[in-house]
């Protein structure tokens, strides 16, 4: 049985997004399949259209033929139910399969960059290859924290310790060698026939610790944010002759009686009550959705100027606590990964959250090797698709914050005529 609706809506606070890397055939869209079915979060008749197909063509049936549906669906353009791209743990997940290079960064471009974690898989029987260093780095750049690598494949190599420890080793090697913690879960498993995933193995009673389901339970993700306030605001709607703002707060906590201030807008206003789909509330913090009513603040001149301030407010602003609010820049240092080249002096498009606007490159610090992050160049006229790159951006008016502060306003993507062109992180 799928999700349904209800439990849906009970589960949304703790949603978590999760992006799968790894080796082509290392089980990465078995694993997918194999989560989706465990978990419930199948419609039963998609279970009934797969094994029609697997009889109809006297195919052996795969788990990744679940998701291999569903891509083409997409690719098809058909509409599809989201919750099929959802499973369920002590929470709600939606995941991201990355099949190969090229498309890995796509995707970071295109929604994974906002994963709040990956879980890398490496095959038993294979080992580390190429692509694993590859994607390990992209992530670090990214800033998309690794918290669990699946050994898959176990079955292939008869459940044995000694191959699950040395492919271990090997890859926190990797992941030492690029600056990535290797304290993290690692799970032996076989994605084919379900063992570590859901359900604890009996092929491998030397392993004690967390099946993958459990590993990412295990994350916290809501604790509450003790940082600076910052509300990025999504969208402006007239509702009862009432303007809502509404956004997603990217850190900190609102109450209803701030005094905020929106930038690049320079809108000072008070909160005068938050909104959720169900209710009015009187608080919202990090990783919340709601809308906020606002009224004139106590810096206004006159009720007119107040009203005129507040209707401003546009989608792409950050909100602040006024102690504290959003700075402004027009100029900044990023580091970046890029799908197609180049060069220094070129106008192109930024995106951070919801605010895009125009910007150009001013200086291209260093070209560095996505594979290996080794520094290629110093100040070079332009970089080519595939590199890795510091770049220095001259851009029209936005708020920006160092990943490392406020990761949400920390990523930005590099568009060129409306096409995705690279990704990277404030630094």
């Amino acid at each position: 049985m799928a999700i349904c609706e209800e439990e849906r809506r009970k589960m949304e606070e703790e949603e978590a997004k999760i992006v799968f890397v790894g080796h082509v055939d290392h089980g990465k869209s078995t694993l997918i399949g194999r989560l989706l079915y465990d978990s419930d979060s199948i419609h039963d008749e998609r279970i009934t259209e797969v094994q029609g197909l697997v009889e109809e063509f006297k195919r052996r049936f795969e788990f990744a033929y679940f998701l291999d549906a569903l891509e083409d669906e997409m690719r098809e353009e058909r509409t599809i139910d989201t919750t099929a791209l959802m499973f369920k743990g002590k929470r709600l997940y939606t995941l991201t399969d990355v099949p190969g290079h090229r498309e890995f960064i796509r995707n970071m471009l295109t929604g994974a960059s906002h994963a709040d974690f990956a879980v890398l898989v490496v095959s038993a029987d294979e080992g580390v290859r190429e692509q694993t260093k590859r994607h390990l780095f992209l992530l670090n750049l990214l800033g998309v924290p690794v918290i669990a690598v699946v050994i898959n494949k176990m079955d292939a190599v008869s459940y044995s310790r000694d191959v699950f420890e040395n492919v271990c080793s090997a890859v926190k090697d990797v992941m030492r060698s690029i600056g990535i913690n290797d304290d993290v879960i690692f799970i032996p498993a076989s994605a084919i026939n379900g063992e570590n995933i859901y359900k604890r193995s009996e092929n491998m009673d030397w392993y004690n610790g967390m099946t993958l389901i459990e590993a990412l339970d295990s994350v916290e993700l809501r604790r509450k944010s003790e940082k600076k306030l910052r509300f990025v605001v999504q969208d402006v709607y007239e509702i009862a002759s009432c303007r809502v703002v509404v956004g997603r707060v990217a850190s900190g906590v609102m109450n209803v009686g701030d005094e905020v201030v929106f930038e690049p807008s320079h809108t000072h206003a008070r909160i005068a009550s938050i909104k959720t789909a169900e209710r009015d509330v009187s608080t919202a913090e990090k990783g919340d959705s709601v809308g906020i009513v606002l009224e004139a603040s106590d810096s206004a001149v006159s009720a007119e100027s107040a009203v005129s301030a507040v209707s401003a407010v546009r989608r792409g602003d950050v909100c602040g606590h006024a102690h504290d609010k959003p700075v402004t820049v027009r100029r900044f240092t990023g580091e970046a990964v890029l799908l197609e080249h180049l060069k220094t002096g070129e106008r192109l498009n930024l995106k951070v959250c919801t605010a895009l606007v125009d910007a150009e490159v001013s200086e291209i610090s260093t070209r560095i090797d996505s594979e290996s992050g080794e520094v290629l160049e110093r100040f070079p006229s332009e970089v080519k698709a595939g590199d890795a790159a510091v770049i220095v951006f001259e851009t029209e008016p936005v708020v920006v914050e160092r990943f490392s502060e406020i990761p949400p306003l920390g990523r930005f993507a590099l568009l060129r005529e409306g096409k995705n062109i690279g990704a990277g992180i404030v630094i």
